[in-house]
């Protein structure tokens, strides 16, 4: 059901914003941490149909301590391309942030758009809300969902929450918590695919990382044993590395037989049925590609199961990834790069990413929330760090 119809009160409030048109998304962290990276996609799916601003706020690096991870595959688009996304950094200062919310949300925005990663300093959402009720525009926040066993974490926020009219979670037990928390005068409390990080079900417990090399490509094999034989001795016996490439010459073999870690790495030289490559992502932890091209069915699968993804270049732009927020970037020739990135997506294993699609019905139910369509306002950049 429609929160139009569900709730008178913000069904009255939509009322009175008219023509309005303008929406601005806010959100902690970079493009180099998880929390960041989510709010960019959210941004990107509501870019396919307008224009959009996304607002960086500064936080405690301390408090995105875990949160960094290697360079993001959608943000090297963000970065390389003129799109329809403008980028702003809120102030690290408490009040000046609150001045910079309030010039940015005037009379004409009808949407303000907060994201939440709870565990981190939050404390700007207030900030933003109250700077968005004031202009008198719609006040929404998403919600991640963390995995166990702090289930509690976004009700821990419902104060923070409070002075919303929505917020989407991704966990029903939460949002069930959060309606009774609030009463019937409250935020009107939705849950989202989208926003739930709570891990995939069914995954074995052994680390299983799945390669795609190009034929007969040594170069690239050689730097990927390289960075499998980094993991510790101590901790190797929880991970393989299963290699899919083509080959005829014997140095392929050869390689892998003087591997460090050989023991834990499995070779396979034979054409992959599309039966066998979906049995292969049903038991990876993460994936790695070398240079995929736009139309790999490699790649487009990866996407669709939501497993983190290193793509492995040398200097050339990547040409898939564009709104993937479980894509990596790696520097096939150095060892220490690939390393990095596949420890990473590993890391994203805990969360489970969803692909683009549950991005776009996000958006599209952002935008259900408006009577009219949403044009999203584009303010020119004063800084940004992408």
């Amino acid at each position: 059901m429609s929160l139009l119809t569900e709730n008178p009160l913000v069904k009255d409030k939509i009322k009175t914003l008219g023509d309005r048109r303008a929406v601005v998304v806010a959100g902690p962290g970079s493009s180099t941490t998880v929390p960041g990276l989510i709010v960019s996609e959210i941004v990107q799916a509501l870019a396919k149909s307008t224009r959009v601003t996304r607002i960086e706020v500064d936080v405690n690096t301390d408090h995105l301590a875990g949160l960094f991870r290697a360079p993001s595959l959608a943000a090297a688009h963000v970065q390389s391309e003129d799109g329809p996304i403008r980028r702003h950094r809120a102030p690290a200062n408490a009040r000046q942030r609150t001045h910079y919310f309030r010039d940015l949300i005037g009379p004409d925005v009808r949407m303000v758009i907060a994201y939440a990663w709870p565990g981190i300093d939050n404390s700007w959402i207030k900030q933003f809300i109250h700077a968005g009720r004031i202009a008198g525009a719609l006040t929404v926040v998403t919600c991640a969902s963390l995995p166990q066993p702090r289930h509690d974490r976004a009700v821990m926020l419902a104060s923070t929450f409070a002075y919303t009219d929505v917020i989407f979670v991704g966990d029903e037990l939460q949002a069930a918590e959060l309606s009774r928390v609030y009463g019937r005068s409250g935020p009107v409390v939705e849950t989202h695919s989208a926003l739930s990080l709570e891990g995939r079900s069914g995954r074995p417990s052994k680390r299983q990382i799945t390669a795609f090399l190009p034929k007969e490509g040594l170069a690239s094999l050689t730097s990927l044993l390289a960075a499998f034989d980094a993991i510790p001795e101590a901790w190797v016996v929880e991970y393989s590395l299963r290699v899919v490439m083509r080959f005829d010459d014997q140095s392929v073999p050869t390689a892998v037989e003087r591997s460090h870690h050989r023991n834990h790495v499995e070779l396979i030289g034979d054409n992959i049925s599309s039966l066998d490559l979906k049995g292969m992502f049903a038991n990876s932890s993460a994936l790695g590609i070398a240079s995929p091209a736009v139309d790999s069915r490699v790649f487009s699968a990866a996407m669709d199961s939501g497993i983190g993804t290193v793509v492995f270049l040398n200097e050339q732009r990547p040409e898939v990834g564009r709104g993937y927020v479980g894509g990596l970037l790696a520097d096939t020739r150095r060892p220490a790069s690939l390393h990095v990135a596949l420890h990473h997506a590993l890391r994203l294993e805990d969360l489970h990413f969803p692909n683009p699609s549950e991005w776009n019905q996000l958006a599209r139910r952002l935008g259900s929330l408006s009577d009219t369509p949403v044009e999203v306002r584009a303010i020119e950049p004063v800084a940004t760090d992408y």
